[in-house]
C-alpha cells in the first residue's frame, strides 16, 4: 500500500513541480518549511534571492471528495469479505475469481456507504450460481446508492472492478485565492512572499469567464496584502496559465 504523504511532503512536491513553470531557479538544497505563520515554503532562488512562497488549491470539496470516493471501490469490498465468517470468505473469493464487477455509486457515497453495498453484493453473489453474470440489482431493489452493478466473467486473479464518476468539474474558488490575500492573519517572513494558486482536477480555465474572474479577484485584493505577486497553475497539466503581477 503506497504511504500517505505528510502535508509538509505534499506541499513540497507541488513546490518544486510548480516552481519551473514559475521561471522560478531553486537553489538546491535550500528549500525551507517552518512552522506557521510562516508561509508554506521558503527558500533562494538564482538571481532572485530569498523568497517565500504560500500554496493553495483551488479544487472544490465536491470535485475533491468524488474522486476520493472514486479510489475506496477495493477498500469496501476488503472491508465488507473482512466481515464474513471465515466460510464465506472462501467462498466469495472463489465465486470473484474470475470475476469483473462494473457498479456506478452515487457521487457522495462514501467509504462506508460503499462497504455496505459491497456487502449486499457479496451477499447476492453467494446466493447465486458461480457463473452468474448480469446484472446484480433489478429497478425494485436497486440500493438508493447504485446506479447499477452488473457482473461479468473469464478474467483471471479477480475481482477487477469498474466504476466511473462522472460529475461536473467546478469553477475555480475564488474565495480561497480571497481568503489567502486578505482573510490570513499576517505571515512572518522577510523575504518576498508570493501566492501559488493551483487546481489538480478543476480546470482553472475549463469555464466560461473562469480565468477573467480569478484576474478580477486577484488585481482588487492583491492591493494591500503582504503578498507581491500571485501565479496560477493547472497542476494536473503543470501550466502556468495566470500570473500577475508579470
Amino acid at each position: 500500500m503506497r504511504q500517505k504523504l505528510s502535508k509538509e511532503e505534499k506541499e513540497r512536491r507541488i513546490f518544486e513541480a510548480l516552481a519551473p513553470l514559475a521561471l522560478i531557479d531553486v537553489v538546491p538544497g535550500s528549500i525551507r518549511q517552518e512552522i506557521p505563520p510562516a508561509p508554506d515554503i521558503l527558500c533562494e532562488a538564482t538571481g532572485i534571492g530569498s523568497i517565500a512562497i504560500e500554496l493553495v488549491a483551488l479544487d472544490a470539496e465536491y470535485t475533491r471528495k468524488r474522486l476520493q470516493n472514486l479510489g475506496t471501490v477495493d477498500v469496501a469490498w476488503s472491508r465488507a469479505l473482512s466481515a464474513r465468517p471465515q466460510s464465506e470468505q472462501a467462498e466469495v473469493t472463489a465465486q470473484s475469481a474470475d470475476m469483473w464487477l462494473s457498479i456506478h455509486f452515487h457521487e457522495d457515497a462514501g467509504t462506508r456507504v460503499r462497504t455496505k453495498i459491497m456487502t449486499e453484493v457479496q451477499s447476492r453473489l453467494l446466493a447465486m450460481s458461480p457463473t452468474f453474470e448480469g446484472h446484480l440489482f433489478d429497478a425494485h431493489d436497486m440500493p438508493a446508492e447504485v446506479h447499477f452493478a452488473r457482473v461479468s466473467r473469464g478474467l483471471t486473479d479477480g475481482p477487477h472492478f469498474s466504476t466511473s464518476s462522472a460529475g461536473s468539474w467546478m469553477p475555480p474558488q475564488l474565495a480561497k485565492i480571497r481568503g489567502k490575500l486578505v482573510d490570513k492573519k499576517p505571515y512572518r517572513t522577510n523575504a518576498p512572499l508570493e501566492l501559488f494558486a493551483y487546481s489538480e482536477h478543476d480546470e482553472v480555465d475549463g469555464h466560461i469567464d473562469g480565468l477573467s474572474a480569478i484576474e478580477q479577484c486577484v488585481k482588487i485584493n492583491l492591493v494591500g496584502s503582504q503578498f507581491q505577486r500571485v501565479t496560477v497553475f493547472n497542476l494536473g497539466f503543470l501550466q502556468r496559465v495566470y500570473r500577475f503581477p508579470e
